[in-house]
């Protein structure tokens, strides 16, 4: 099933939440010419303020699924600066757990369907202090209270970890490792830890498709959902500069994190944000973290990684992946002369363009 992030939307509270379904995703999921949900967004303050009920009863009024869920960001995602702090709690806070198993027992009440998945960080920023084994053991704990909660009502809620730059586990090499490496072999956990793929983030890692899907293969990982979303990308080994460098420094903001690779002299340098002083002179081919609607080769005087995720996305359709979702949060930080029309314009063009991608 095809969904679109809530996360575009600010929105904290339980009350805004229902606000944007019904002011923004009825439209968008009711038009013709292609069938799609939403991939759900509760902060914690949503999750605690919670009426299962009455957000059942407001999506069947409006007519929208919910597809999936998105357990990334904790708190405010759409505050003056987030940065860091997305990566807040990690998953050897007990926050992150109880956050996780609020969500689960939410979805659980307001699906019809009997596989559904909750994405989550990928345990924290690399950075931080924390122990990858005491994050498993609440993954484990949190892999428990899953069991449990299939048992109870016949539903599978999955825990998808979606690789991200900068993070603990930033590659799918090392997604497969964490898993090997702390729950060895067993099925069990691979029924309840799967992987939530996101394209941007790949492409901004220069990781190879192939590569990817044959790491989650080896290990045994299911895709429970694949994110399409586009990167920003720039070519500095030719052409003008000038109008290149110009564009991208409009792109720099205060509110996220826009984690940037530079390939040259044959190695790929990272950087954990865009920032001016890292283009006083630019060189190389730079791929910044930066999500860019998916229907756009070029946006401005830049480029996407488009490319790559025309490419991904059959293999990632062979690779067993059914669940997909568009997640082009930055809207409301992108430079105003780049938005194409409104943002319910751009979120249907982006849906087409999916659909489009994922039927052929």
């Amino acid at each position: 099933m095809l969904g679109y992030c809530t996360n575009v939307h600010s929105g904290a509270s339980f009350n805004e939440v229902l606000s944007n379904i019904e002011n923004f995703y009825k439209l968008i999921c009711n038009q013709k010419g292609y069938n799609s949900g939403i991939g759900l967004w509760l902060s914690n303050q949503a999750t605690l303020e919670a009426d299962t009920l009455q957000l059942k009863e407001t999506l069947l009024e409006c007519n929208v699924e919910v597809s999936t869920m998105n357990g990334f960001p904790y708190s405010d995602f759409h505050s003056e600066v987030v940065q860091h702090r997305v990566y807040k709690p990690n998953w050897c806070d007990q926050e992150r757990l109880a956050y996780t198993k609020r969500l689960a027992t939410i979805f659980s009440q307001i699906t019809s369907r009997k596989d559904v998945g909750i994405s989550t960080l990928p345990l924290g920023w690399n950075r931080d202090s924390f122990c990858n084994e005491d994050a498993a053991d609440s993954l484990q704990t949190c892999i428990d209270f899953l069991a449990n909660l299939e048992d109870k009502t016949g539903i599978c809620v999955h825990l998808d970890i979606e690789t991200e730059p900068g993070c603990r586990l930033q590659l799918a090499s090392e997604l497969a490792n964490f898993v090997n490496t702390n729950f060895g072999d067993d099925e069990r956990t691979r029924r309840y830890l799967r992987v939530c793929h996101d394209t941007c983030h790949g492409a901004v890692m220069h990781e190879d498709i192939e590569e990817i899907l044959l790491h989650y293969k080896n290990t045994g990982l299911q895709i429970g959902k694949v994110q399409l979303s586009n990167a920003i990308e720039v070519d500095f080994t030719s052409g003008d500069t000038s109008n290149k460098t110009r564009a991208l420094s409009g792109m720099i903001e205060p509110r996220y994190l826009h984690q940037t690779t530079i390939h040259r002299n044959n190695n790929i340098e990272f950087y954990e944000n865009l920032s001016e002083e890292l283009l006083l002179n630019p060189t190389g081919l730079w791929r910044i973290h930066f999500h860019v609607p998916i229907h756009l080769q070029h946006f401005g005087e830049l480029n996407t990684t488009q490319q790559d995720l025309i490419r991904a996305i059959p293999l990632l359709r062979e690779a067993g992946a059914t669940n997909w979702e568009v997640e082009t949060y930055t809207w409301d930080v992108m430079p105003l002369d780049l938005r194409s029309g409104k943002r319910i314009d751009s979120i249907t063009k982006e849906l087409e363009w999916a659909t489009s991608n994922i039927s052929r």
